[in-house]
């Protein structure tokens, strides 16, 4: 993804030295436009907001997106992850043994 936004600011760079200037948000849309196929469903998102985001947004958003994914495709090799761990720890810890709460109070007939 890098490499992509690299390749855009080099064409914008080529143009600006030509006397082309190219808003940003038009640099925005056609950045969106030519990402591929698997991005559809980022593209239409952030396409579907009142606000389309600036280049260099666009282009932290992408990068987080694309980071985002490859540690989904990543396998657990180190177990799963820290959030679920606490929570099973904290789950296997509580056994039956009460914690100072107060049992529920029996009903009166």
């Amino acid at each position: 993804m890098q490499a992509y936004f690299l390749r855009i600011t080099e064409i914008k760079n080529d143009l600006l030295s030509i006397g082309e200037t190219i808003i940003d948000r038009e640099m925005a849309l056609t950045t969106l436009g030519g990402l591929p196929s698997e991005w559809y469903v980022f593209r239409t998102t952030l396409l579907n907001y009142n606000v389309i985001p600036g280049f260099e947004e666009l282009m932290a958003r992408c990068i987080q997106e694309e980071t985002r994914e490859e540690e989904q495709e990543m396998p657990m090799l180190k177990g799963p992850p820290a959030a679920f761990s606490s929570h099973a720890k904290k789950r296997n810890n509580s056994g039956t043994k009460s914690k100072g709460k107060a049992r529920p109070k029996a009903r009166r007939k």
